[in-house]
């Protein structure tokens, strides 16, 4: 066994390793940091030892600062104060810390943490001055990004508040004048005129879609001294592919332009007067249905940000269910009804599709509800039900099922892009009373009440059915009673199996003689027992025979 030295004090350990200067002159070549030494009894206190690191750091090699004044890192951007401080405090013999502006050899400017200190000889008087440099270039930046950052931050948080405020204050007004407003017209004046009120604003003025639904017309706005309205529909406007105006519609989005971006720099064509700077185009949009745009101007560029953005797209959206309610209350009090015909041969709707490819006759035979969808029905003449079923899978959108398969036709149920349409234009108080197409065409027959403008109705149809063309719109007095106030009677009884049967029965020849369809065929096409069926047809139908009974049956004539 070997015995354990004892281990000596730790003051004996460090005497019995002696640090010699070669020693001392190693680990000061090796420190990571720079190290200089000034001799300040020779003149101008020039540099007598620099280590390793401040030649990597300066750039500068031994040989060419030995004998020469620190102040060689100095330059045009080294400032003043940290140069005087480090001055002063050679001047005391005391040590100093500073960070200062420095550069390397090449020219390249960078940050140098120095620490100054005096080195004092056994009389005190000082010897030297050692130093120490580091390079804190890195750290400095990140410094500066950190404030710009903070300081970005604080402005963006001070942009917000001033926009929420402004948004507080403009969608108040706003939501004051739709809610005071009985009229369309007298809401889109009032809008305009708050928000041109508005400090930032210059001018606004509202545009309503044409009844094609490819054209806006401005119909009116406010702006300029004191908000006084201006006759924008007097200014015969045409908007190119380009314009913010026309983009605002295509991607249903607020469109932000400043008129330097703009051609020949006008925000518009050349009508439009071109002394302001900036415009926010706003669609006025409620569900699927856009009314027409609100145009807000401001007389310098760059007025719109995405700040601005937040604002009024909270002000169009208030103002386009406004819109739908003063026009669904328009269409309760209205006693006026209009029709709208379109030609949809060049469509890719599914009877147009079939008619054109098989040659045979398909027209609407009424929708129905059921489980929260609406179904609609086809009839069918010429074709079979598995010529039918066949076109119907290039449409994998769509889900076809066969109510009944007859000698020379069929009629079938389907939901989809069409009953998503008929449900849409049913909550506007729309009626599609026919649909029909053969290989000479096809044609859609709209029925519009009072109050709901049709050229929203016919842009709704075109956004679902590209191709859909306007052929002929008609207005016209409401007769006493209409079918589509007789079946809103019923609406209020019948469920929507009893609708079901009832439409089905209807349209699959149930009631003729002889019948055309057994009720154990319909049952089977409705997913339910014959007694079932059987038991929702006769409570429709005694319903129905109620509201005949009570005097309140619809009178002739189309609508």
């Amino acid at each position: 066994m070997f015995e354990e030295e004892p281990v000596p004090p730790q003051g004996e350990r460090a005497r019995a390793v002696p640090v010699t200067e070669a020693v001392k002159q190693q680990a000061m070549d090796a420190a990571p940091v720079g190290i200089t030494l000034t001799d300040p009894s020779l003149p101008d206190n020039p540099l007598v030892y620099v280590n390793d690191a401040y030649e990597r750091i300066t750039g500068y090699r031994r040989e060419e600062v030995i004998g020469r004044n620190c102040r060689l890192l100095q330059g045009p951007e080294t400032r003043e104060a940290p140069v005087a401080k480090m001055r002063a405090a050679v001047a005391e013999a005391e040590p100093v810390t500073v960070t200062l502006r420095n550069y390397r050899k090449d020219g390249e400017l960078f940050w140098n943490r120095v620490e100054l200190a005096p080195l004092f000889d056994d009389d005190g008087e000082v010897a030297f001055y050692v130093g120490f440099q580091l390079d804190v270039t890195r750290r400095k930046h990140a410094e500066r990004a950190a404030r710009e950052r903070a300081r970005a931050y604080r402005d963006e948080r001070m942009a917000l508040e001033a926009v929420l405020s402004r948004v507080d204050g403009l969608l108040a007004d706003v939501s004051a004048t739709v809610v005071q407003a009985s009229t369309r017209e007298e809401l889109q004046a009032q809008v305009c005129r708050c928000v041109a009120s508005t400090p930032e604003y210059a001018f606004a003025w509202v545009g309503e879609y044409g009844l094609s639904g490819e054209t806006v017309d401005p119909v009116v706005g406010f702006g300029g001294e004191a908000g006084a309205p201006r006759r924008v529909d007097e200014l015969s406007l045409s908007f190119d592919d380009d314009d913010p105006v026309v983009a605002a519609v295509a991607s249903n989005t607020i469109q932000l332009r400043d008129a330097s971006e703009c051609a020949n720099g006008r925000l518009h064509g050349p009508e439009w007067p071109d002394r302001y700077g900036s415009v926010a185009v706003v669609p006025l949009s409620y569900g699927e249905v856009t009314y027409g745009v609100l145009a807000v101007y401001a007389d310098e560029e760059g007025a719109f940000d995405e700040h601005e953005r937040v604002v009024l797209a909270s002000v169009g959206r208030t103002v386009a269910t406004a819109i739908n309610a003063v026009e669904s209350h328009e269409r309760v009090v209205a006693d006026g009804v209009a029709e709208a015909r379109l030609d949809v041969s060049g469509s890719e709707l599914f009877p147009v599709v079939l008619a054109a490819g098989r040659e045979c006759e398909v027209s609407f035979a009424g929708a129905e509800v059921a489980d929260g969808e609406v179904s609609v029905l086809w009839d069918v003449t010429g074709v079979d039900a598995a010529v039918v079923l066949e076109t119907a899978a290039a449409f994998p959108e769509l889900s076809t099922s066969v109510v009944v398969d007859g000698e020379d036709g069929c009629l079938v149920s389907m939901t989809g892009s069409m009953g998503e349409l008929v449900e849409g234009l049913a909550a506007r108080g729309v009626e599609v009373t026919s649909l029909s197409a053969d290989g000479d065409g096809a044609s859609l027959v709209l029925s519009i009440p009072a109050g709901c403008d049709g050229r929203d109705v016919v842009s709704t149809v075109q956004s679902r059915f590209p191709g859909a063309a306007l052929e002929a719109y008609r207005s016209g007095e409401r007769s006493v009673r209409t079918r589509r106030e007789f079946v809103a009677a019923l609406d209020a009884d019948l469920t929507d199996r009893q609708r079901a049967a009832l439409v089905r029965a209807h349209a699959a020849g149930f009631f003729e003689t002889p019948r055309a369809v057994s009720g154990e065929t319909l049952a089977a096409s409705m997913g339910v027992s014959t007694s079932t069926f059987h038991e929702h047809l006769r409570a429709a139908l005694r319903k129905v025979v109620g509201e005949v009974v009570d005097g309140i049956a619809p009178t002739d004539g189309p609508l």
